[in-house]
């Protein structure tokens, strides 16, 4: 099930409507010689999930636009097993109002999708 995201008081930017996924809770990035960060999935289009980060985390030391990155996503319901995409940073956006002011939006674009077991990574 999704939910439409009302996109009142300001103007739309992006090419697809965005919706919640329920089925899509979380993702996990583990890049070399950090530790595995774990993000609440905040919204997707047909070919892209955004995700916000804090903007003093370290991890945005480590990523950049156009990196493609294996990206496990957990869905909400835990018995159903973890997938991993490839994913490439389509942007990184500061937030400069309301709750989540001094965050980044991370946009990324799902290339590649797979369905490996927790072990793949």
């Amino acid at each position: 099930m999704t939910e439409k995201i009302p996109t009142e008081n300001h103007t739309e930017r992006r090419a697809e409507i965005r919706e919640t996924l329920e089925k899509m809770k979380s993702l996990e990035l583990k890049l070399p010689s950090l530790p595995i960060y774990l993000f609440r999935v905040k919204d997707t289009s047909s070919n892209g999930i955004c995700f916000v980060v804090k903007g003093d985390s370290d991890i945005l030391n480590h990523i950049q636009l156009g990196q493609i990155l294996d990206v496990r996503y957990h869905a909400e319901d835990i018995t159903k097993p973890s997938e991993v995409f490839t994913s490439e940073i389509k942007h990184i956006t500061e937030i400069d109002k309301g709750p989540n002011r001094n965050y980044q939006i991370v946009g990324l674009m799902i290339l590649e999708k797979g369905n490996q077991s927790r072990s793949a990574i």
